[in-house]
């Protein structure tokens, strides 16, 4: 199973952390199957920089069309 490290926006970021969010739906420019892990790093796009905060998630579904 891959790891694959991935920006995420301080809103996106505090939505996932807290659970409110459950799913993140991107551009499929990498790939991912489930049961890969994936690693959202906080990104302050107004500081152009990482913040050090990181959440982990394991793939459960992939939608494609």
């Amino acid at each position: 199973m891959a790891v694959i490290k991935k920006k995420s926006w301080p809103k996106i970021f505090n939505l996932m952390k807290s659970g409110k969010k459950k799913f993140d739906l991107r551009v499929a420019d990498f790939k991912v199957k489930a049961g890969d892990t994936l690693i959202l790093e906080e990104y302050d796009p107004k500081k152009k920089a990482y913040t050090g905060r990181k959440i982990s998630k394991k793939v459960i579904y992939v939608f494609t069309f």
